[in-house]
């Protein structure tokens, strides 16, 4: 551990390509540098959002992409558009994951059967790019467990994004071979077996996210959120696993970039 010196911590889930954050993104890195995140995964959820967080990612040191189309606005996915995204992710050095995907059933803004198809498809690239995946679970947590269960046997890996599942939905993922990443929500008052989970989850198996510019944590919360605010995630899961912030930060920057591998060295 480098004791002594400043945490360093990856925001391994944000979205700078927001409307809510799009225009402040130089202020917002600097401020998360500030803060001792020193990289940042900027998650795109549809077409359009591709290209502005590629866009995002090229031009600035510590910012990196995923890039996919999440349940939500599954309705604009394309053949085509999977075909251009594997394209991307191949060429790309910033493209570090294929995401942000999964199935949604409590908001249904793209129906199901288009949401499982888009879901499978983008699947099929992270496995033929090499790349993990960034999952949404929300309500259909057999359906994405059967999923990428099926995957994980051929090669697959990957993280649950804002995890709020029950301990056994963690076991399940984490069976498989899955990390499970903690947002703000972990710091809520009333997010009691999300603690637990937080508690339990093994060292190597969590990571650190702030979804921003949802789920400000505790004591932000109620305000945008943003990629500094990892910190306070970190923070909360210290407290939670009975140990200090910098052992945190450390093994979440040693977690993150086993996954998400073109990070760069550890």
């Amino acid at each position: 551990m480098r004791e002594g010196l400043p945490l360093r911590l990856v925001d391994t889930h944000c979205h700078l390509v927001s409307e809510k954050l799009k225009n402040d993104v130089d202020v917002l890195v600097q401020r998360a540098r500030e803060n001792g995140v020193e990289k940042i995964i900027d998650i795109a959820y549809d077409p359009a959002s591709v290209d502005l967080a590629l866009e995002q990612a090229r031009g600035r040191v510590g910012v990196y992409c995923a890039l996919g189309i999440q349940p939500h606005d599954a309705s604009t996915f394309t053949e085509a558009e999977a075909c251009r995204i594997e394209t991307l992710a191949r060429k790309e050095e910033k493209v570090v994951a294929i995401g942000e995907i999964g199935l949604d059933a409590y908001y249904t803004l793209s129906p199901m059967e288009v949401q499982h198809a888009c879901f499978e498809r983008f699947l099929e690239v992270a496995l033929a790019v090499n790349l993990p995946v960034v999952v949404h679970v929300r309500e259909t947590h057999t359906a994405v467990h059967e999923r990428l269960a099926h995957f994980a046997k051929r090669g697959g890996r990957g993280v649950i994004h804002c995890f709020t599942g029950t301990r056994e939905e963690a076991r399940d993922f984490l069976d498989i071979g899955f990390s499970l990443s903690f947002s703000g929500i972990v710091t809520f008052k009333n997010a009691v077996e999300l603690k637990e989970v937080a508690k339990a989850v093994p060292s190597d198996r969590f990571l650190v996210e702030t979804d921003s510019p949802y789920l400000a944590p505790i004591p932000h919360r109620g305000k945008t959120n943003e990629p500094g605010w990892t910190r306070a995630v970190c923070e909360h899961l210290a407290e939670l696993r009975s140990t200090t912030p910098q052992a945190i930060a450390e093994q979440t920057w040693t977690n993150s970039h086993a996954l998400f591998t073109k990070l760069g060295p550890a």
